[in-house]
């Protein structure tokens, strides 16, 4: 239902407007498609707090003022953790299929090494850093580009390519035939492992939120483009995992490839032909370095609302905007050298810094658990909630949340696991391990300084809302 309050937009973001209203909801929503989680129950209380901080914000006015600082706190500071390494995996992602690539056109000649990806993974973050920093005001039109011409041709070409040259699997192979080759003994849980798989390319919806200043229409159009960016997205990969499983072939040969990429070899099966094959694999590349300037944006503008709240280490100098731009360039700049920095793990240890990627699914599903938690407890309680354009009512939206609670819970227990068996060092899912850092690190400084500066989030426009 529509709400008879004052218009949130401007009763929101009255106070504290300090970057360009430049997103629309067609290109925030295909910022989303970029990225990409259980979306709805985020819906329901997006409208609460539309500010950039998001998670953090919606926190501070959900729960008892008892305990509203220190949950929104360390809500914040799991939020930038998890989407830190979430942007970073985009931009390993891309510099490892780059690589891959490299190593599929001159498969006798090129021996991948460690330093070259690093170098690789460096120049996708450049290319982030840059757009990010200098092309602010194309960032809407870029993200238009890539999240919807780019990634819907891209799906079409690569469903039309498998869809007309592949040879085919029957009907009974794709929905009833199951293959366990993880290890596990136990079929159940192997299923129940492989399906977290499908929670990471749905990561990122959240990052309309981030951009809420950003937006003449925020309490509309965020909601717009979460729910529809995860809708388009559901629906493209659904026909993308049906045509992927009736062309796949034999698996084996697939997880065999040596650039270490099953779908580049599919597409060479496909087309015999090197040239098609990369044209179709780089159409996936792109998408991926699309995602980390993408994130980029999200995570730079959750921090920088972080440091605006005087929440972390030298936050009156990352809060800074410039005035040139209208972004804040030195928290983008900032998360760009932290991104690179964790290059350097790949250049020591791939162990390593896979352990430091894979608090992705954890440190972001953690940050949207605590809103909605927070949202059963005592939002409705409080009487905070402040109702947008758009509604699920009192019991359905308590459905959802409960709904998305069991979901995120589950995706959080099995992202621990590993993803196949018997455990070494190598394959050792070590994210319960960084995310215990993180959130022990995040502790020492909220109980040593953190406490005295922090004192929660744009308070005055906080109780505007509530």
């Amino acid at each position: 239902m529509a709400s008879d309050k004052p218009n949130v937009d401007e009763m929101e973001l009255n106070e504290i407007v300090e970057l360009r209203h430049q997103f629309s909801v067609w290109s925030l929503g295909s910022l989303c498609v970029c990225l990409m989680a259980t979306w709805e129950a985020l819906s329901t209380v997006i409208a609460t707090a539309l500010m950039n901080g998001g998670q953090y914000h919606w926190v501070a006015l959900l729960s008892p003022s008892r305990s509203s600082k220190a949950a929104s706190w360390f809500t914040g500071w799991i939020s930038c953790g998890g989407q830190i390494v979430f942007s970073a995996s985009a931009a390993f992602a891309a510099a490892l299929q780059l690589q891959a690539l490299i190593t599929l056109n001159n498969p006798d000649s090129y021996v991948p090494q460690r330093w070259q990806g690093m170098l690789l993974y460096w120049v996708v973050l450049a290319y982030s850093l840059a757009v990010d920093l200098w092309g602010s005001k194309l960032l809407p039109h870029t993200n238009l580009i890539s999240g919807g011409v780019i990634n819907i041709a891209a799906f079409l070409a690569i469903v039309i390519v498998l869809g007309v040259m592949a040879p085919k699997h029957d009907a009974a192979y794709v929905f009833t035939e199951h293959s366990n080759i993880s290890g596990w003994s136990n079929d159940g849980v192997s299923w129940l492992v492989g399906l977290v798989s499908t929670v990471y390319p749905f990561l990122g919806y959240d990052s309309a939120t981030h951009l809420a200043e950003e937006m003449v229409h925020p309490a509309r159009d965020v909601s717009i483009a979460m729910v529809g960016s995860v809708i388009v997205n559901g629906i493209m990969r659904l026909g993308y995992c049906v045509i992927l499983l009736f062309s796949i072939g034999d698996l084996n040969q697939l997880l065999l490839s040596p650039t270490g990429f099953p779908f580049m070899e599919l597409f060479l099966n496909v087309t015999k032909s090197k040239a098609g094959a990369s044209i179709l694999s780089l159409t996936i590349t792109f998408i991926a370095i699309a995602a980390n300037a993408a994130g980029l944006t999200s995570t730079s503008r959750t921090a920088w609302a972080f440091a605006r709240d005087d929440a972390i280490p030298f936050s009156s100098y990352l809060a800074h905007v410039d005035k040139r731009y209208v972004v804040p360039t030195r928290m983008i700049v900032c998360i760009s050298v932290v991104e690179m920095l964790l290059g350097f793990l790949y250049l020591g240890s791939s162990t390593a810094f896979n352990a430091v990627l894979s608090m992705a699914i954890l440190g972001m599903y953690a940050s949207y658990i605590v809103p909605i938690i927070y949202m059963i407890l005592y939002g409705r309680k409080l009487g905070r909630h402040c109702p947008g354009p758009f509604t699920l009512g009192t019991i359905g939206g308590m459905v959802i949340n409960v709904i998305a609670i069991a979901w995120f819970a589950y995706a959080m227990v099995f992202s621990v696991f590993l993803n196949s068996q018997p455990v070494t060092s190598k394959n050792m899912n070590y994210c319960v391990v960084v995310m215990g850092e993180w959130l022990f690190f995040g502790g020492l400084y909220c109980w040593w300084s953190g406490r005295k500066q922090y004192s929660g989030p744009a308070i005055t426009v906080l109780e505007k809302v509530s």
